[in-house]
């Protein structure tokens, strides 16, 4: 029997080593639920649904992220299976292998309700690296699947106005290349389907009427960036032109090509309006200043040049003349042929006038059958020679040939010169025309010279 100093002893090694091990179990225990409350922090912290599972997929601990998503408390949950609380018949499944799992579904909520819900499960494994469970996070889809729609029916309503819309719509490259075009520009086109637009070899480019306008556009563009009511004249399928008033705008994306996207409204309507009242534009003043049966000078025009003419005459010394022409028995042709062959006949004795004439030369249908023919810079002898040749034009042609087979035609002329005859337009016209009555009281078909006042009959200037 050992002494009992020696049992001693170790009676105190003993205690010792029993507070020892106390103190260790302590130290443990505060770690282990420091460790413990450390995790239910980091867990819970989380804004994401968080479960353990077992190796079977049943509920070892959930976090208060879930229990708000699903509406359970954690003691419904626990020691349930995950699979109770999703629909197993829709399942998305986005990747899978032996450590991790993704999928989406609908987990159902204690309100009878479903929550979309992205699933992440992973492995759990102890310190000799084995499998002793699961860890999954759920994240709710609600928000991003409602942005999802509202996403999918604005690009819904997009297309529908793309689609629908009456203005022509397109994308295309730089070099003219056409990326897409709605049916309404395949439609201002002419073509049967906006695919036929696509399919263009040489895209916008192919479309221009004049070839080097698709890059004065591109050139306008990448000066300003975008184009507003921009006009182009275009060649629809059929080859007949249409003129559009473009809006177009160049994009340009990190890491993309730049592009142009654009709006088209046909715009050839107005435009041929446009160009219908310029013409008339240009048709009321012409005819402000012209008869409207011989395409000569009317009288307004007549005295206005003789107007400018006597004092530019005056100021530089130079003269001019007028011829005044009258037809010789007009009235039988019209009461043989009828008014509609008269005017003809006028109109064709215009058109002989106007041949012998040369600029700055214009005659002037002065009434009825009546002409004035002006001659800026020429004496009377020189305008008797001017005379001359349209009385001598007038009996080498034959008028009316398509309504009577022809007919011959003669005139009684008068001429009269500034400053040599009259010093003003009232006396100038006058005389001429005294000039010209003279010959009608002596046979006709001939050329008079105005001669002063021994010639008496009215003026008839207007």
């Amino acid at each position: 029997m050992p002494p009992s100093s020696t049992i001693k002893a170790l009676q105190a090694q003993i205690k010792t080593l029993q507070e020892q091990l106390d103190v260790f179990q302590a130290k443990t225990t505060h770690a282990a639920r420091l460790g413990q409350d450390k995790y239910q922090r980091v867990i819970n912290a989380t804004s994401e649904g968080f479960v353990r599972l077992d190796l079977n997929w049943i509920i070892i601990d959930v976090n208060h992220a879930l229990e708000r998503m699903l509406g359970y408390h954690r003691n419904e949950m626990i020691g349930q299976p995950i699979k109770r609380f999703y629909d197993q018949q829709k399942i998305r499944f986005y990747y899978a292998s032996k450590d991790h799992l993704s999928f989406e579904t609908r987990f159902h909520t204690s309100t009878g309700n479903s929550v979309p819900i992205l699933f992440n499960r992973s492995v759990f494994r102890d310190a000799q690296d084995q499998i002793i469970g699961y860890l999954a996070f759920l994240s709710d889809l609600t928000e991003l699947k409602q942005t999802q729609a509202e996403l999918q029916q604005a690009e819904e309503r997009f297309r529908s106005l793309y689609e629908n819309a009456v203005q022509g719509m397109f994308q295309s490259t730089l070099s003219g290349q056409v990326l897409d075009a709605n049916p309404a520009l395949a439609r201002i086109l002419g073509y049967p389907a906006p695919e036929s637009v696509i399919a263009l070899k040489d895209g916008l480019q192919e479309l221009f009427v004049n070839p080097g306008e698709h890059d004065r556009m591109i050139n306008a563009l990448k000066k300003s960036g975008y184009l507003t009511n921009y006009e182009v004249r275009l060649k629809r399928w059929d080859g007949a032109e249409v003129w559009l008033l473009a809006n177009v705008r160049l994009v340009t994306m990190p890491g993309d090509p730049p592009r142009l996207e654009g709006i088209m409204a046909d715009h050839t309507d107005r435009k041929r309006a446009e160009e219908k009242l310029r013409h008339n534009e240009a048709r009321f003043r012409w005819l402000a200043v012209h008869d409207n049966l011989t395409g000569l000078y009317n009288t307004r025009h007549l005295y206005k040049v003789l107007d400018q003419l006597i004092g530019e005459s005056r100021t530089a010394g130079q003269p001019f003349a007028l011829i005044f022409l009258d037809m010789d028995n007009f009235k039988n042709v019209v009461d043989t042929h009828g008014h509609l062959n008269g005017s003809r006949a006028l109109q064709e004795v215009a058109a002989t006038i106007k041949l012998v004439l040369k600029e700055p030369e214009f005659a002037v249908a002065y009434g009825g059958d009546e002409f004035v023919v002006v001659l800026p810079g020429k004496t009377k002898d020189q305008a008797r020679a001017v005379a001359e040749g349209i009385r001598s034009r007038m009996k080498q042609t034959y008028y009316l040939k398509s309504a009577t087979g022809g007919i011959r035609l003669s005139a009684s002329f008068g001429i009269a010169a500034f400053p040599e005859d009259a010093a003003d337009r009232e006396g100038l016209l006058g005389l001429a025309d005294r000039a010209m009555f003279h010959i009608k009281t002596r046979g006709k078909d001939a050329i008079g010279l105005g001669s002063g006042p021994r010639l008496n009959r009215p003026a008839r200037s207007g």
